[in-house]
């Protein structure tokens, strides 16, 4: 759920097992992620997972890290995070996000080695 002319690409750790069953991002009942979205003011109403498509629409995008899905993060392993890392930086050099927002600094700090190469990146 990417495309050019973002203002924020939010990028979540990887897939969840219900967000790989349904397709939808932050899908768990529960999740904070969409509520969070509409009380930071970037939608004008809490969107339901399934409500995804619309996120272009308020110049919005979500990926992830990781694109293998897991019970929990912590079963990924570290080179998946860097070549996360690098198919990301990949994704934000094509797309140009004016904003990347990494849910989870612990996958961040991981998948980039150097914390301000894509940083510079995005101020470039």
């Amino acid at each position: 759920m990417v495309a050019g002319g973002l203002r924020v690409l939010f990028c979540g750790i990887n897939p969840g097992l219900l967000s790989a069953a349904t397709g939808y991002h932050f899908a768990r009942p529960g999740n904070r992620f969409w509520p969070v979205l509409h009380l930071s003011g970037f939608t004008p109403r809490v969107l339901a997972p399934s409500e995804q498509e619309e996120l272009p629409t308020y110049r919005l995008g979500i990926t992830n890290v990781v694109a293998r899905a897991t019970a929990r993060a912590d079963e990924l392993s570290a080179e998946e995070f860097r070549e996360g890392g690098r198919i990301l930086t990949a994704k934000v050099e094509r797309l140009r996000p004016q904003w990347l927002a990494v849910v989870g600094v612990t996958a961040y700090r991981t998948a980039f080695a150097s914390r301000s190469d894509l940083h510079v990146m995005l101020a470039a």
